[in-house]
């Protein structure tokens, strides 16, 4: 395969330890080869930065260690050094699920064009298990937003031109993804289901531990974006917070 698309994987991470040095892995692991790895580190003071250094001397790798405002201002400093035409974030921890992921994907990109490609992810329980989530095509349309769902951004390849004209909101804490994607989806963004798992996601971040912010901002970028739509949104949420109907939605 000519490897002509440059691809940027942006890492963000503050005191990741080991896991900083498992996600590097995975991505130099990877069959395709024209990629740069991007570190936006926070500052760590654990070591973990300089133990990825004495592990990895590859030159694709560009660390920057800068104070940021949060996981979203530092994938947005990360979209800022990053050189490659489609971007792809992984969060330290994250590891790609196997090591054909950018390759498969690159063939997918070259066959539809679209702006922004997404496979299905692997959850990763902090007990050990798994759990596949699957994004299938339906997940790619505005009226998606309606169940109170998104794409994982760790499950989407995006092209760098559509960080051209908006990065992440860093008023928001855990939905600025969200809020970023029907952003996107309202201005006639391309997305593709690909229907291979991309990444194997440490299910133990932010979003799961503060879910009443969670739910706070999931509602907010509903009315915001789509406020006509947002009746059919409580509704879901209704069901959410029901045992029974929380089990029909999950399956």
């Amino acid at each position: 395969m000519e490897q002509g698309t440059k691809y940027s994987v942006i890492v963000v991470c503050l005191n990741a330890g080991q896991r900083l040095c498992e996600t590097v892995k995975s991505i130099l692991g990877q069959t395709y080869r024209n990629f740069e790895v991007v570190i936006k580190d926070g500052g760590s003071t654990d070591g973990s930065v300089e133990a990825l250094a004495s592990a990895y001397q590859d030159s694709r790798i560009h660390v920057h260690r800068q104070k940021d405002n949060g996981i979203y201002d530092a994938m947005n400093k990360g979209v800022g050094l990053a050189g490659g035409d489609y971007i792809h974030f992984l969060n330290a921890g994250d590891t790609y699920h196997d090591d054909q992921v950018i390759e498969s994907t690159v063939t997918w990109i070259e066959k539809t064009g679209a702006d922004i490609v997404y496979g299905d992810i692997e959850y990763l329980y902090p007990d050990g298990s798994r759990e596949r989530r699957n994004y299938d095509g339906k997940c790619g349309r505005q009226i998606y937003y309606l169940t109170g769902d998104c794409i994982n951004h760790q499950a989407m390849f995006v092209k760098r031109q559509l960080f051209a004209a908006d990065l992440f909101d860093i008023s928001l804490k855990i939905c600025a993804d969200r809020d970023w994607m029907m952003k996107k989806s309202r201005a006639g963004a391309v997305l593709q289901a690909m229907g291979f798992p991309v990444c194997v996601y440490s299910y133990d971040g932010v979003s799961v531990l503060q879910k009443d912010v969670y739910k706070k901002e999931a509602a907010f970028c509903m009315k915001k974006h789509y406020p006509l739509g947002y009746p059919v949104f409580a509704v879901f949420e209704f069901m959410r917070n029901n045992r029974v109907f929380a089990g029909l939605l999950h399956g």
